[in-house]
């Protein structure tokens, strides 16, 4: 089947309608957005590691002696 653009007017070949209609994958690429789940700041801030360690000093500050789950078994 030979398909005509919607944006950007070029044809392209597809064997089936796609779900995303009369749109070629270049200009349905555009507007796929990778985003961050948790915010950019929470992705480039410390490490789970780093989090436990600051976690397990702030507990022995406040006097609980806090383990990771980790150290359980």
């Amino acid at each position: 089947m030979e398909l005509v653009c919607e944006t950007c007017q070029n044809q392209f070949f597809v064997e089936q309608m796609p779900h995303r209609g009369s749109i070629c994958f270049k200009c349905h690429i555009k507007g796929v957005r990778l985003g961050f789940t948790y915010g950019q700041e929470d992705f480039h801030g410390p490490t789970i590691r780093e989090r436990q360690r600051q976690t397990v000093e702030q507990a022995k500050i406040n006097g609980y002696n806090a383990e990771p789950v980790t150290n359980w078994m």
